[in-house]
Order: C-alpha cells, then structure tokens, then sequence
C-alpha cells in the first residue's frame, strides 16, 4: 500500500503529491482494519489503497477546482481532467465498491483458509 500503487489503481497521474496519499493511505488503513480480522495478502492491500482513493478523491479534485495552492498547479502541468463535485463522489463510491470487492475476497479466503464455509439460508 503505496502512493505509487494507488496511483496504479486508479489511474492517477504521479503529480499527485506522496504526502497527499500517504495521509490517506494511513487513515485508510484504520478504516480497513476495522472492517475485517485479515490482515495481510495483495487483496488487503489493495481494499486499503481503494479506501485511500475514495477519500483523497472529492478532496483532491474539489481543491482542483477551485485553485487551491499546491494541488491546483496539478491541472495546468498535466492532461488530466478535474471532475465536478457530483463525478468526484461518483468515483469515490466506485473505489468504495472496489475496496469492498477486495475485501470479499480477504474475508473469504481467511474463511476458507480456517475451514469455514458460510451457508446462505
């Protein structure tokens, strides 16, 4: 769970600040932590960088767009498009979903790796 990785993720150009996504990359850990006892493999991860995404995502493109200091030089150094407000907390709750794919898979495989097997009723 790096910046570089939520980079990889979603699709963010490396202009956006390390500083930015390591703030959120440790809230996010917290967050994702609580929702599941795994903690480790490639899909814990990456529910953490989603987490870390959806959060950084309306704040980053909300300061773009009303050409707040550091991250609004971001728009004229790169071709990237800013979105709006609603298309902001769009892509957020897609990487919410994302993040909760992920931990599908987290939660099932320590399920499974215990030997428990969940019956729909």
């Amino acid at each position: 769970m790096t910046p570089e990785r939520v980079r990889e993720l979603t699709g963010w150009p490396p202009e956006v600040p390390d500083a930015l996504l390591e703030a959120h990359l440790a809230a996010a850990g917290r967050a994702v932590a609580a929702l599941t006892p795994a903690r480790a493999g490639s899909d814990y991860e990456d529910a953490i960088a989603w987490e870390a995404a959806a959060t950084a995502a309306p704040m980053l493109h909300t300061f773009a767009l009303s050409g707040a200091g550091k991250v609004g030089r971001l728009e004229g150094t790169i071709e990237w498009r800013f979105l709006s407000p609603e298309e902001a907390a769009a892509f957020a709750d897609r990487c919410r979903a994302m993040r909760d794919a992920a931990l599908a898979r987290v939660n099932g495989a320590s399920l499974a790796a215990a030997g428990l097997t969940l019956y729909a009723v």
